[in-house]
C-alpha cells in the first residue's frame, strides 16, 4: 500500500555549504541557488515531501530579525507541516535553536536545527579546512546531517533540538564541544534525545508537550553581553548603553563582583543579569543566574526583555524554569 510522504519544511538561514561532485563549494546565497543546491542531495525528496523556504543567504549575518522571520514562517506553516528543519550557520546553530524554543513554547510540530561544518563562501580562507574534512569524512557533513534531520522531524519531540553528527540534543542543553570532529556539540548534562548509529534512534518516551502552545513573535531585545575580567574596569558609561534593553555579564564562579562594578550596575538602572554556570554572589540591582547553559541564559534574557513582557516582572520571569532550562 502506498504510504504518503510527510511534509517537511526546510528553512534556510546560512549553514548551507556543500561540496558538489567536482569538489566545488556550493551554498545558498539567494532563492536562485536553491534548485542547484537541492540537486546535490536528491535523496532528501525520497525521505519526505520537501518544501524549501529561503530566509537568509550564506554570507548574511544572523540577527534577532532573522530568528523572528524563522519563527513567523514556522507558526504560519504549522497546519501544513509534519515537521520543520532549520539550517543555520554552525557558529549560531545553538542560539538559533534556543531562540525558536523560547518563541514557540509547547509547539506541536517537531523542529530540528542542523548545519554544515563550514559557514561562509570564502573558499580560499577555508580551503585547508574543507580539504581536511573532505579527506576525513568525504564532505562537510551537511548531507548526512540533513538526511538525519528530515527523518527526526517526523518523530515527536517535546521542544526544538539540534542534530549534528550522531547526537540529537535538546537546544537548551547544547554546548560546543571541540573534542570531536564529528560531534562538535554535546549535552551539558549528557542527556541526549537520540543518537545515530546504524539508523536513527530517537528515545521512545519523547512526545509533544501537552501544555498549551504559546507563540511569541516579537523581536528579541538588544542586550549588551560582556565577559568580566577581575581587575579590568568596564570602560563604558550610561550614555553608551542607550541602545540596549539590558546587560548580560558572564562572571567568574564563586567570586564577588568588584565594588566599583557593583556601583556601575546601580547607576545604569538597566536590567542586568550576572551569569555563571556555578553559583554567583548576589549583587544589588542585578539578577544572579546559574545552572543553565550560557547560550540559554543569553537568549532567555533577550526574550524576557522583549516587548511581549513590557509590564511584567523581569526578575520573576528569569527565575522561572520556563522550558526546563535549569538543570537541577
Amino acid at each position: 500500500m502506498f504510504k504518503q510522504k510527510k511534509k517537511i519544511f526546510l528553512i534556510l538561514a546560512g549553514g548551507t555549504c556543500i561540496l558538489n561532485d567536482q569538489g566545488h563549494l556550493l551554498s545558498v546565497q539567494s532563492k536562485d541557488d536553491i534548485a542547484d543546491w537541492l540537486n546535490q542531495m536528491p535523496e532528501l525528496n525520497i525521505l519526505a515531501d520537501i518544501e524549501v523556504v529561503f530566509v537568509n543567504g550564506e554570507d548574511d549575518v544572523i540577527t534577532p530579525n532573522v530568528w523572528k522571520k524563522i519563527i513567523e514562517i514556522i507558526s504560519k506553516k504549522e497546519a501544513e507541516a509534519d515537521g520543520f528543519v532549520v539550517v543555520s550557520k554552525i557558529d549560531q546553530i545553538i542560539n538559533t535553536s534556543i531562540a525558536i524554543t523560547f518563541a514557540l513554547q509547547n509547539f506541536k510540530k517537531t523542529i530540528v536545527t542542523t548545519a554544515s561544518q563550514v559557514s561562509g563562501t570564502g573558499f580560499i580562507d577555508k580551503k585547508e579546512v574543507v580539504n581536511a574534512l573532505k579527506k576525513k569524512y568525504g564532505g562537510l557533513s551537511l548531507r548526512s546531517n540533513l538526511i538525519n534531520a528530515i527523518q527526526i522531524a517526523q518523530h515527536q519531540l517535546p521542544a526544538p533540538a539540534i542534530i549534528f553528527g550522531t547526537r540529537l540534543i535538546p537546544s537548551t542543553k547544547a554546548i560546543t564541544d571541540l573534542s570531536s570532529d564529528v560531534n562538535i556539540f554535546s549535552s551539558i548534562d549528557n542527556n541526549y534525545w537520540g543518537k545515530v548509529d546504524f539508523g536513527i534512534n530517537v528515545r521512545s518516551d519523547l512526545k509533544y508537550n501537552k501544555q498549551q502552545t504559546k507563540i511569541y513573535t516579537g523581536l528579541l531585545a538588544n542586550i549588551l553581553v560582556i565577559e568580566d575580567i577581575p581587575g579590568v574596569p568596564w570602560f563604558f558609561d550610561k550614555k553608551s548603553l542607550v541602545s540596549y534593553k539590558g546587560i548580560f555579564v558572564k562572571i567568574k564562579p564563586y567570586q564577588a563582583l568588584e565594588k566599583t562594578k557593583q556601583d556601575q550596575i546601580i547607576k545604569w538602572k538597566l536590567p542586568t543579569v550576572l551569569y555563571n554556570y556555578n553559583l554567583t554572589s548576589p549583587v544589588r540591582g542585578a539578577i544572579s543566574l546559574s545552572n543553565c547553559t550560557k547560550n540559554t541564559a543569553i537568549i532567555k534574557t533577550m526574550w524576557a526583555l522583549s516587548g511581549e513582557f513590557r509590564n511584567k516582572d523581569f526578575e520573576n520571569i528569569m527565575k522561572q524554569n520556563v522550558l526546563g532550562e535549569f538543570l537541577n
